[in-house]
């Protein structure tokens, strides 16, 4: 249940900042924006906020499987 409140949270910050920028585009005046632009805007959004998620999931299963310990011996720093 702990995890659906994270996720609901993380959903609800990137909602705000959707809705954030959204508001700040509107009082820069008239700007005109085409298909392609949308698009591009919001691809690059998305693709930010997958790079993110993605390397944050990297992050947690490296650390999960060990791998950081086989990569780097800290123990040895903290013996002497």
């Amino acid at each position: 249940m702990g995890k659906f409140w994270i996720i609901l949270g993380f959903l609800a910050a990137f909602c705000l900042s959707v809705y954030g920028a959204g508001l700040v585009w509107q009082e820069m005046g008239d700007i005109e924006l085409g298909f392609h632009g949308w698009a591009a805007l919001f691809l690059g959004s998305a693709g930010t906020f997958g790079l993110g998620v993605g390397l944050m999931a990297l992050s947690f299963y490296s650390h999960r499987r060990g791998y950081d310990e086989e990569a780097a011996d800290h123990d040895e720093f903290f013996d002497q």
